[in-house]
């Protein structure tokens, strides 16, 4: 069974891996980016009290009782003056048993509302969702001031616009790894998220300059 996990993920990375450029990928992010926010209806609020986001702008998710998840990306850190780090590249990947059948293809975003969450994208080379911090489906501004139950001690919240169809199970159990290869090609050799997020924000690009214009909606 192992065995057949493995062979299914091989497959679904072969066939989900996008060989667009760093900054092909960088100006996919804020595209999508602004597309999430627009169909979404995130509460400000939740957007205000914001600590990093990671966006995935194209995520391939099928099943057929193994189930699996691919997506590249980049995640930007809330510095201490309400500005945005530069972005670095990540890998979003998963793989299940159980009951699920069917294809999806969406964008993401995931809101991490804690420190504690932020510090492990940051400082790690992988986190996993549900691990090493709980996640939660992200309210809308429609619920959100009405309804008491919401869980809103989730450290990070997730919001998806996709297509096609799928049933089974969510990013619980995700692991995102940084992506050092994209971050060398962007950034250059010697790089790594922590120097990324440290140095002060790029504008030598059309990509990056639309990313931030994206981004600083966020405050």
């Amino acid at each position: 069974m192992k065995k057949m996990i493995y062979i299914f993920m091989f497959v679904l990375l072969f066939l989900t891996n996008s060989f667009a450029g760093a900054r092909e990928e960088l100006l996919d992010s804020a595209n999508s980016l602004q597309e999430i926010l627009r169909v979404n209806k995130i509460p400000t609020k939740i957007l205000i009290k914001s600590r990093a986001i990671v966006i995935i702008p194209s995520a391939t998710k099928i099943g057929f009782f193994i189930g699996g998840e691919f997506g590249k990306g980049v995640a930007s850190i809330k510095k201490s003056n309400g500005s945005w780090s530069n972005p670095f590249f990540i890998k979003l990947k998963s793989g299940s048993l159980g009951w699920q059948f069917g294809y999806e293809h969406s964008s993401i975003l995931l809101i991490f509302n804690t420190q504690k969450s932020v510090s492990s994208l940051l400082s790690n080379s992988s986190m996993t969702m549900g691990a090493d911090a709980s996640i939660s489906a992200g309210p809308l501004a429609k619920t959100y001031e009405k309804n008491s139950k919401l869980n809103l001690s989730a450290e990070i919240f997730s919001y998806r616009k996709s297509e096609g169809l799928f049933l089974g199970v969510s990013l619980k159990g995700a692991v995102i790894n940084q992506d050092l290869d994209k971050d060398i090609e962007y950034y250059g050799n010697g790089i790594n998220a922590v120097n990324i997020v440290a140095m002060p924000q790029k504008q030598d690009s059309y990509a990056i300059k639309q990313f931030f214009n994206a981004i600083d909606v966020i405050r």
